[in-house]
């Protein structure tokens, strides 16, 4: 019965080592679970931050190309005022030598009837 008591002993023993032993790569494992937890989430967090600034520059761009259109949108219109402009300018210009030459006309005659 010794013998038999000795091999239970034994067995027991290394039973025991072999549970604690167990118990130490369980708990490693769920360190390295965590570990692994905590890098995802911190590249998750990474890639959300990209996105977001992504989506903000897509925006700002977006709202240079809308302000770049207006502007052209602006110039095109102070061209069209500029032309009408020079058209009214060249108008007036024409109408002023028509009154020149009228009014040279009128003296030329008052003149003749005068003289």
């Amino acid at each position: 019965m010794t013998t038999v008591t000795i091999i239970l002993g034994v067995l027991v023993v290394l039973l025991a080592l072999a549970f604690v032993y167990q118990l130490r790569v369980n708990k490693k494992q769920q360190e390295e679970a965590a570990d692994l937890l905590k890098d995802y989430q911190r590249r998750l967090d990474e890639q959300q931050r990209l996105f977001d600034e992504y989506q903000r520059l897509e925006k700002n761009f977006d709202n240079v190309g809308k302000g770049y259109e207006k502007a052209l949108l602006a110039f095109d219109k102070l061209e069209e005022e500029k032309q009408t402009l020079v058209e009214v300018k060249e108008a007036l210009l024409k109408q002023v030598q028509e009154l020149t030459e009228a009014n040279k006309q009128l003296r030329e005659e008052n003149a003749v009837k005068k003289g």
